[in-house]
């Protein structure tokens, strides 16, 4: 049961008034004389009886109707599966990941959850209030709106080539309700619930929020897939020389069928190959001029066409050089051996190298109007000062201080470099501002809550790389780890600015602007300029992401799809309390959904029968009024003959003394 209006419950109070009437009201007698006639005593008496069930019955139904009244004037409703439901806070996660492009039929699994949501939007009233959350892309607000603007968000959501975090979406559409000064809360997920979008943790969630999730005919769907492209074993190539290109494949359990691929190079096919599921080949490139290379590896076309073409980007350039200035170890100089020996890298002077490697800061003044720098701390903290005072006189606005605390840690980082990946931090300095910097600076690694390894511009506009730990196997696991060779490739090739990225980077993923470019140029086209954060942000598109500075290229970043979204099973049943919350109701039937949202509904609502039910009471109190009215004639009196009013009525005492 509840009230539309229940501040009007309040006028019940109004039942105080017959009930007043009813105790406080005292006939008056009035005392004459009259004969003895005693059998009045007993005829009163009699009469007494009938007098205070009848009075008692109207204050009865007197009492009723005012509360029927009140009832009717609140708009009291019976909670059931009516048509209409109480001002509701509803969050819509649309799930618009890379799956929902897949086609069944000839619909998208993404037009399927749109009709849904419009389902949900069509029962709404101009009360309730929506937020909309894309799954696949995270990065866009989720503002509060009426039906037919949320309607309008919904029509527009394309699909996003980035992954679903579902658990994520969840978390926040919680949060957001529990913002909501409405009492009624829902969240409707709208997705194909895949399993990878989950993430099954101790605390489901949506907690004990009402969750409707639409799960639809999704069942486990065979997809083949091309899962990952790697260009030269993850380094740049160098101009001049042949470059491999390993290509790995997706398919079913039990899927016999070679799935055929061909490379794309510069729009030209260079080479074909065929592979089972879970397999890799490679294709050999030829050699290649100097500039950008831009390709992509493409499959035979299935129901999920997103997954069937995979993008890379490389910069063909000659081996850049490379300076050390100071002793920055044994591991630092093996690994510029086996550059050298590769032909990826060339020993040069610091004032002529693309990149300097400065131990202690040692050769910083000595580059180049173009020279980057990587600079490397020294293993002794009594050094720190003079390192110090070498980057005061580079312009470089950062200190090396001593660490409070001690204790090791794994590098992170949402711009963390690949090489850089799964190395563990023992020993590293703090890295604190001494000033202002002249141009935007970032942070690529993190150990901890202390920088790692940060970058920026001098005020010459030459790049700088700071690193908090000496290169040396005490201090990370860095040297002695087969990353120590691809992270000074790395640094020399394509974060010195020589070279292009040739490692895979995800769709959604942000992205480091490089330090010349003003604008981006999506894949779609569209161009944004670079903001003063430097990070390019809402990369939900596959393909190519073109820096430009002007007309002129900075650099290219291809960014594919996330191989779990080529993943289709669906999370199992029994799972759904623990990742999503202990108040989640599945769908699987658009008729059933729209009987399943909205659950605080009401019934129809009372006021026309409790008025009816006021129209027969006051009958019936007519009715036992107008009886009243004979009580006080006495046996005998003619039709002419009336008895006096009540307040005259004679009182019979037993001396016959009225």
């Amino acid at each position: 049961m509840g009230a539309l209006n229940p501040w009007f419950l309040t006028a019940a109070l109004s039942i105080g008034v017959p009930l007043l009437l009813h105790l406080f009201h005292r006939q008056k007698a009035r005392r004459i004389s009259f004969p003895a006639l005693r059998y009045l005593e007993r005829t009163e008496r009699e009469h007494a009886r009938r007098i205070k069930l009848r009075q008692l019955l109207l204050l009865l139904a007197r009492v009723t109707l005012l509360l029927l009244l009140v009832a009717a004037g609140a708009r009291l409703f019976v909670q059931g599966r009516g048509a209409s439901h109480p001002p509701t806070a509803v969050v819509i996660v649309l799930d618009n990941s890379m799956s929902s492009g897949l086609v069944r039929g000839e619909t998208r699994v993404l037009d399927q959850l749109e009709a849904v949501a419009d389902e949900t939007l069509r029962q709404a009233t101009d009360e309730d209030r929506f937020w909309l959350i894309r799954a696949g892309e995270p990065w866009l607000p989720a503002l509060p709106g009426a039906a037919a603007e949320t309607r309008t968000a919904v029509r527009e959501t394309a699909v996003s080539a980035a992954a679903g975090d579902l658990s994520a979406a969840l978390e926040r559409a919680a949060d957001l309700l529990r913002t909501s000064e409405l009492e009624a809360r829902e969240i409707h997920v709208l997705s194909d619930a895949q399993a990878t979008a989950f993430v099954t943790s101790a605390r489901a969630p949506a907690g004990d929020l009402p969750v409707v999730l639409w799960t639809g005919d999704f069942d486990a769907t065979e997809n083949r897939a091309i899962t990952q492209v790697v260009v030269g074993g993850g380094l740049p190539p160098v101009q001049g020389q042949r470059t491999e290109v390993t290509v790995t494949a997706l398919a079913a359990p039990g899927d016999t069928t070679r799935l055929p691929v061909r490379l794309i190079v510069n729009d030209r096919i260079r080479g074909a190959a065929s592979l089972m599921g879970g397999d890799e080949t490679s294709i050999v490139l030829p050699p290649t001029g100097p500039g950008w290379v831009q390709g992509y590896a493409d499959a035979d076309p299935d129901a999920l066409r997103a997954d069937d073409r995979r993008y890379f980007a490389y910069r063909s350039r000659p081996a850049p050089t490379v300076a050390v200035g100071g002793a920055p170890g044994v591991f630092v100089a093996e690994a510029l051996a086996v550059l050298e020996t590769a032909g990826r890298a060339r020993t040069s002077v610091a004032r002529e190298a693309d990149l300097l490697i400065a131990h202690e800061g040692l050769g910083l003044q000595e580059r180049g109007p173009s020279g980057a720098a990587l600079v490397i701390p020294p293993e002794d903290v009594t050094r720190l000062p003079a390192l110090n005072r070498r980057l005061v006189e580079a312009g470089i606005p950062w200190r090396y201080e001593p660490r409070a605390s001690e204790g090791e840690a794994d590098l992170l980082g949402y711009a963390l470099p690949s090489p850089l990946e799964g190395v563990r931090a023992r020993d590293w300095f703090a890295l604190e501002l001494s000033g202002d910097p002249p141009a935007p600076t970032g942070v690529l690694a993190e150990a901890g809550s202390d920088r790692w390894a940060v970058e920026g511009m001098d005020p010459s506009g030459r790049r700088y790389l700071l690193l908090a730990s000496p290169l040396d196997d005490g201090a990370t696991s860095l040297p002695v780890s087969t990353a120590m060779p691809r992270f000074v490739d790395w640094a020399a090739s394509e974060w010195a600015g020589a070279g292009g990225a040739a490692a895979e980077r995800l769709a959604g993923s942000h992205l480091s602007a490089p330090a010349r470019a003003t604008h981006v140029r999506f894949p779609s086209g569209r161009e944004v300029e670079i903001d003063g954060t430097r990070t390019v942000r809402g990369t939900g598109e596959a393909g190519f992401y073109r820096f430009l500075a002007g007309d002129s290229t900075i650099s290219v970043t291809a960014l594919n799809p996330p191989p779990q979204e080529s993943l289709l099973t669906p999370l199992d049943e029994d799972a759904y309390s623990d990742a999503i919350g202990t108040e989640v109701v599945s769908v699987d039937d658009q008729e059933d959904w729209a009987r399943a949202v909205f659950r605080a509904r009401q019934g129809p609502e009372l006021w026309r029968p409790l008025l009816a039910a006021v129209a027969v009471l006051l009958v019936l109190e007519s009715l036992m009024g107008a009886s009243g009215r004979g009580e006080g004639r006495r046996p005998g009196d003619r039709g002419a003959a009336r008895s006096p009013p009540s307040s005259a009525r004679p009182t019979v005492s037993a001396d016959g003394v009225v």
